[in-house]
This record gives structure tokens, C-alpha cells and sequence, in this order.
């Protein structure tokens, strides 16, 4: 059982193992003291290193039972707390819970990064196909349709994503982004919205927005 060594303590783990070589080491210890439990609810600690090393160490250690309490600490105005936050939400919608899974959506995300995107689109699709309940893999297969500017692909695959993870709001984001491309400006300013009311902190694509609203106003005038 973990023991609960106070949060004060948690704060100078993550400053005395920084590095990824020690991450391993930072996993092994940060099971040994601290439940998610605990980590969920120094979340909301009144301290902000607690809190920012709180989310810090649930994208280590933290299951899909902290997305919701995480989610919740990306509204907080601590823009250091909200960006560990929202590391640790992408780094729990990365893991599948079956390693054969996680090391092929691994596989295809390094194709994206070599902009091999039909490779990419060939290997996430056989992740969709294992672990169909796996929203990741969709999510990394509509980046990929992204890059190959198959938009309406893309947002099919984005749909699939938040009907499976309804808070994912770079699914969220990704959509609009293909609705902005496709010309769909009232679907774009809807999906940028619903990503923006989860994750504030998108400032991007809040400007874009601010654009698209532009650009709708003005069609209204030459209407008239």
C-alpha cells in the first residue's frame, strides 16, 4: 500500500528526478508514497507546486479516473498547473493499457513525425481494429488524414474519438481545423468552441475564432 508522505514531499520528488532518464525511477517511487487518490486530490491543494507537481505526476502515474479532475484543473488560472495538466491528459489518452497497442500507435505516430503519412494511416488503422474502444488511435489517424488533406476522413475519425472520449479536445480541435479547410465556417466555430470550453488554454485556437467570427460577420454584410 502506499504510504500518504505529505505533499510537501511530492513537490521535491519531481525537482529531484527531472530528467527522462530517471523517469523510470520517479515512477517506481511516486507508487511506493502516493495513490492517484492522493495525487487527485492535491489537485486542488491550495499551494500551487503541489498542485502543478500533482498533475505532473498523474500523467506518470494516473489512470483514465484522473481525466475528469484533471480536465477540471485545466479551468484553473495557474497557467503552469494547466499546462502539466494537460500534458498528463495526453500522456493517460496515450496509453491503451496493452503494450502490443501502445508500441504500435508509437509506430505510427514516429511515421508522422517522418511525414510518412500513408505509412502512418496503414498502422493506426490496424490499432482501430485491436483495440476499437481506443480513441487515441483515431485521434492519431485523423492527424495523419490531416496531413494528407483527406478532411473528410479526418473528421470521421475525430468523431469517433470524442463519441469515445467526449472531453478530448484535440479531436475537438482537429475538426475544426478540417471544417475551417472544407470551408464549413459555422461547423469550424463549433468544434473550436466545444475544445476551448474544455481546455481554455488553447489560445490559438481561440484567435482563430476570433477570425472565423470576422469572416462570418462579413458574409452577412454582402448578404444585405
Amino acid at each position: 500500500m502506499a504510504k500518504r508522505n505529505g505533499f510537501s514531499q511530492l513537490a521535491e520528488l519531481l525537482i529531484r528526478y527531472p530528467a527522462q532518464g530517471q523517469r523510470q525511477k520517479l515512477k517506481q517511487l511516486l507508487h511506493q508514497n502516493y495513490t492517484q487518490e492522493d495525487l487527485i486530490k492535491y489537485l486542488r491543494h491550495e499551494g500551487s507546486p503541489t498542485r502543478q507537481a500533482a498533475a505532473y505526476a498523474l500523467g506518470i502515474i494516473g489512470n483514465t479516473d484522473a481525466v475528469s479532475p484533471l480536465v477540471k484543473a485545466l479551468q484553473q488560472s495557474d497557467p503552469d498547473m494547466c499546462s502539466n495538466a494537460e500534458q498528463a491528459l495526453w500522456a493517460i489518452w496515450f496509453r491503451s493499457g496493452d503494450k502490443s497497442v501502445n508500441e504500435l500507435l508509437q509506430k505510427g505516430t514516429g511515421y508522422i513525425k517522418k511525414e510518412r503519412y500513408a505509412e502512418a494511416v496503414d498502422v493506426l488503422t490496424e490499432v482501430t481494429q485491436i483495440a476499437p474502444e481506443f480513441a487515441e488511435g483515431y485521434n492519431q489517424r485523423a492527424i495523419a488524414y490531416f496531413m494528407l488533406e483527406e478532411w473528410e476522413q479526418s473528421i470521421d475519425d475525430c468523431k469517433k474519438v470524442v463519441a469515445l472520449n467526449p472531453v478530448h479536445f484535440g479531436a475537438f480541435a482537429g475538426m475544426g481545423q478540417c471544417h475551417l479547410r472544407l470551408g464549413n465556417l459555422r461547423e469550424a466555430l463549433k468544434a473550436f468552441h466545444r475544445a476551448l470550453e474544455i481546455n481554455p488554454g488553447l489560445y490559438s485556437i481561440a484567435h482563430t475564432m476570433l477570425q472565423i467570427q470576422d469572416a462570418l460577420q462579413e458574409q452577412v454584410r454582402q448578404r444585405r
